[in-house]
């Protein structure tokens, strides 16, 4: 009885290892299918990032803005939008790039050869506040690059909105997802 018992736990035992193991190329697909996807919905396609290794952004010029898009933009007030939409995510994606390349450069010096893709999935609340970051695929957010990145996405403002759905129902928060594509710079 000891023998069969024995047995049935080997068996079981094997039986999760190859499912484990065989889990994880349709989880890489999954996350190039899911990456895919998000690309083509994003206008423009993926926010992408590149730098070179050695490259340094000093971290008290995060919050500056240059070139053609650096404008103040000013509100007269008024009611806010019931939801989001895209144009809202990439600009306030866009105005951040600055934070992503600085993480990425951070990453870089630890890891010269360290490129990739990412969705940074963002839970914003009606304040425009980031409620929650998660980064996916999990060895992206466990790197030195993910540990940096979490948590200046998480300080990023959104636009306020209502939260007013058609159907009458008022969310509180909602959640967003967006694509990254981090690259060594001339390659």
């Amino acid at each position: 009885m000891k023998r069969a018992a024995l047995l049935v736990a080997t068996a079981v035992l094997f039986g999760l290892a190859l499912s484990a193991l065989a889990g994880q190329p349709d989880s890489k697909k999954d996350f190039s299918a899911r990456f895919q996807a998000l690309v083509a919905k994003t206008p423009g396609g993926a926010f992408k990032v590149t730098a070179r290794p050695g490259e340094d952004i000093p971290e008290a010029t995060l919050n500056l803005s240059f070139g053609p898009g650096a404008t103040v933009s000013v509100s007269r007030g008024g009611p806010p939008k019931n939801m989001l939409d895209d144009s809202d995510i990439s600009a306030v994606v866009n105005k951040n790039l600055r934070a992503v390349k600085f993480c990425y450069c951070q990453a870089l010096k630890a890891d010269p050869e360290f490129e990739g893709e990412a969705i940074v999935g963002v839970q914003v609340k009606t304040t425009g506040k980031v409620q929650k970051v998660e980064i996916q695929p999990e060895d992206i957010a466990e790197h030195a690059f993910g540990k940096c990145l979490a948590p200046r996405v998480a300080k990023w403002s959104f636009p306020p909105f209502s939260g007013q759905k058609e159907d009458g129902l008022a969310l509180k928060s909602i959640g967003y997802e967006f694509p990254l594509e981090f690259s060594r710079a001339g390659e």
